[in-house]
């Protein structure tokens, strides 16, 4: 028996890695230009890579590292193109904000604040929603890393549904979960630094594209308003009447876990203030002149100091270190591209069929469609290096604002409907709670319904913010 299964997950290996080496091939002879030698390695090397990141072939900082060796040895790019992520802010945001994250759960001041949120407001499956999706808000702020805000809030969901004994086929369970999914990656994507906003307006501040924290924040409020509502909404038609036989013990298993707590100790003080402290960092930016983002990880790093003395070197191992190079050497994929001339090939190719569209939500809906489909297969972090540039040039092409287009696009890869899109989602699925069956309807739905929220925010909300 296991040999059998050896074999048949080593002959899975073997369609994958066949697989992707053909999908580079092809995609390589369809645009295959013999007066651009470098291009046409280029697409070979990236989209074999991307085939070998969606089957799982390799660790994907091993994937994203040998990327980086390709781009180098065939002289596609030289090293210090290649090796540019590293010399920007985002794979240190992302260390500083695993570091907070790596920190809250040490002292569970995050388990604390979303359990008095959920236990003073859940009365109803209606008020449990809003009191997952205040937890994610307040949360979120305080811990810039959507993946760890999402590990805790299905931490605090599965401790629910093992509390209520409810089995993994029902909707109550799926429901209970998807909520608080919905609260952690919603309130999450508001935020700077801890989502592929970052990267995207990184990618296109040489385009003359200002950003802040409160800028972005205020931009994209209006959107995840409308899409938490509508999530909800869907989530509640789905499951909310039989877990209405259950919230009032839901509601007493998180206070019971709250009281199992204590008082706050004074480390989970010391944390909150250090939170904060980077959180104002970042935010006030326009007021002491330094790049918000520095200033948000100088102030994390002071957690090692004397001055709070709460993280030591061992919290370090803590950290995943391989996520930074895959965020890297998917970043390397778009820059690359940029240097190839790739983003205004694809811009060229693409205005003439968006300039039959004379509106501002008909474009941004096009932008959102592109990340949907673009996220069946890059990651959310290679399609925003890849592509937000390319989206950047169709908004300059058509006179039209670039932001919209870019945060329409960037909402188009929040959105899934298999977990393996998106990494928050396998962390969700792997609770063992949500059903394929349940998840993929409740997705697709959400997924179509979220490119009338795009529409109605482009033609209403963002004109009079004048982006």
């Amino acid at each position: 028996m296991t040999t059998a299964v050896a074999t048949n997950k080593l002959s899975g290996k073997w369609i994958g890695w066949l697989t992707s080496l053909l999908g580079g091939l092809f995609v390589a002879w369809c645009f295959y230009d013999p007066s651009t030698p470098k291009v046409n390695l280029y697409w070979f090397g990236t989209i074999m890579a991307i085939g070998m990141f969606a089957f799982d072939l390799l660790p994907n900082f091993v994937t994203a590292v040998l990327l980086l060796m390709y781009y180098i040895l065939t002289g596609i790019a030289a090293p210090d193109v290649a090796f540019v992520g590293w010399t920007t802010p985002i794979p240190w945001l992302c260390m500083c904000g695993m570091l907070i994250g790596v920190l809250m759960e040490k002292t569970r001041l995050a388990n604390r604040i979303a359990l008095f949120t959920i236990s003073r407001v859940g009365t109803t499956p209606i008020r449990m929603y809003i009191a997952f999706l205040l937890a994610g808000f307040i949360v979120s702020a305080i811990i810039p890393d959507v993946i760890t805000v999402d590990i805790l809030f299905m931490a605090i969901a599965t401790g629910m549904c093992q509390s209520l004994n409810l089995s993994v086929t029902s909707r109550s369970a799926t429901t209970i979960v998807l909520a608080a999914f919905f609260g952690a990656t919603i309130s999450s994507a508001a935020y700077l630094p801890n989502n592929t906003g970052i990267i995207g307006l990184l990618m296109v501040k040489d385009m003359g594209v200002p950003f802040t924290w409160l800028g972005f924040y205020s931009e994209n409020l209006p959107y995840q308003i409308g899409h938490a509502l509508l999530a909800y909404t869907i989530l509640h038609l789905f499951g909310g009447r039989e877990l209405g036989e259950h919230i009032s013990r839901c509601r007493a298993c998180a206070e019971a876990e709250l009281a199992t707590l204590g008082k706050m100790s004074r480390d989970e003080k010391k944390t909150l203030v250090l939170a904060l402290l980077a959180l104002v960092a970042f935010i006030s930016e326009p007021w002491h002149g330094i790049p918000g983002y520095f200033a948000f990880c100088s102030m994390v790093l002071l957690g090692f100091t004397p001055i709070f003395n709460l993280m030591e070197a061992s919290d370090l191992k803590k950290v995943q270190f391989p996520i930074l190079f895959f965020i890297a050497g998917c970043m390397a994929i778009g820059i690359v591209a940029g240097t190839l001339g790739i983003p205004a090939w694809l811009a060229g190719k693409l205005v003439p069929y968006l300039q039959q569209i004379d509106s501002n939500a008909g474009s941004s809906m096009f932008a959102y469609w592109v990340g949907v489909v673009a996220n069946l297969v890059l990651t959310p972090v290679a399609a925003a290096t890849s592509l937000s540039v390319p989206m950047a040039e169709i908004a300059t092409s058509l006179n039209l604002g670039i932001k919209p287009i870019l945060y329409s696009f960037l909402y188009g890869l929040d959105q899934f409907f298999l977990p393996y899109e998106l990494a928050p989602a396998l962390i969700m699925f792997a609770t063992g709670y949500v059903r394929v069956r349940y998840l993929i309807g409740i997705m697709l739905t959400r997924m179509v319904l979220a490119s009338l929220i795009v529409a109605f925010v482009a033609t209403f909300i963002w004109p009079m913010m004048n982006l």
